[in-house]
């Protein structure tokens, strides 16, 4: 894989200074795009938040002409007509945050629907309402869902309300309202921004305990677009494909 770190194309790995706070603590943002095989869906929106993040924490950060690096990291890698995945990360490996990109295949699951466990744990922060590099809470839920059979981990705070998952936005549904979480402490999903343009979503604190009252839910990220949830922990749910198929559309830049 051929990434770009400080002006210059690599091969192979990423240095970090041992001493450096992206070493010792995670620090740092990243933000993933998707790149379809044409365009780089939504990546305006995506420099947006990443760059929003690095000012709100004062974080001093080398600017570089980023639809051009990446579509050159995307040709050096072959993936100039392929479903990609291009990470963006900014790692505090100093004083001041240079921009990593890599690109790598995406094997998309275009009818897939979602079964989540609920994770037992709880990590509510400030900074959930940023994409850190600094996941290891996320990580591992998501590790340990997959190893009990699940695709994914639903994500509560102390009150049991729910946040979201460890890979994207939730949405739930009924009697024809869709409903999106709200809370400080989950991230401010760009897919979900983009959904809000296809379909109404209310924000509504929804409780673990009263998720038997939704006829639908969905499970949204930049890379999946919008996909049908069947069930979280031991409430199931019917899929709606229709809607799913009119959002991931826009998400993804797709025809519909």
């Amino acid at each position: 894989m051929i990434h770009y770190c400080k002006g210059k194309y690599h091969s192979g790995g990423v240095s970090l200074n041992p001493s450096a706070p992206a070493f010792r603590y995670g620090t740092g943002f990243f933000e993933t795009v998707c790149y379809n095989g044409f365009t780089l869906c939504h990546l305006d929106l995506h420099l947006d938040r990443l760059l929003h993040a690095l000012r709100t924490y004062r974080i001093e950060y080398t600017a570089i002409d980023f639809p051009a690096v990446i579509r050159e990291v995307l040709k050096l890698n072959g993936l100039e007509r392929e479903f990609a995945r291009v990470s963006i990360f900014y790692p505090l490996d100093g004083n001041d945050a240079h921009p990593v990109v890599q690109a790598v295949p995406f094997k998309r699951k275009p009818y897939k629907a979602y079964r989540l466990c609920l994770c037992e744990e709880r990590h509510v922060s400030d900074l959930n309402a940023q994409k850190t590099t600094s996941s290891m809470f996320f990580h591992l839920a998501l590790k340990q869902a997959r190893a009990k059979g699940f695709d994914d981990a639903a994500l509560t705070d102390f009150d049991n309300t729910l946040l979201e998952s460890t890979t994207g936005a939730i949405v739930l549904m009924r009697s024809g309202d869709f409903h999106m979480m709200e809370s400080p402490y989950r991230l401010p999903s760009t897919s979900l921004e983009l959904a809000e343009k296809v379909i109404e979503i209310l924000p509504r604190r929804v409780n673990v305990d009263d998720l038997c009252q939704y006829r639908h839910a969905y499970l949204l990220n930049s890379m999946i677009g919008m996909r049908p949830i069947v069930s979280i922990g031991e409430t199931g749910f019917v899929p709606d494909e229709e809607t799913c198929r009119d959002v991931t559309a826009f998400v993804l830049d797709e025809p519909i």
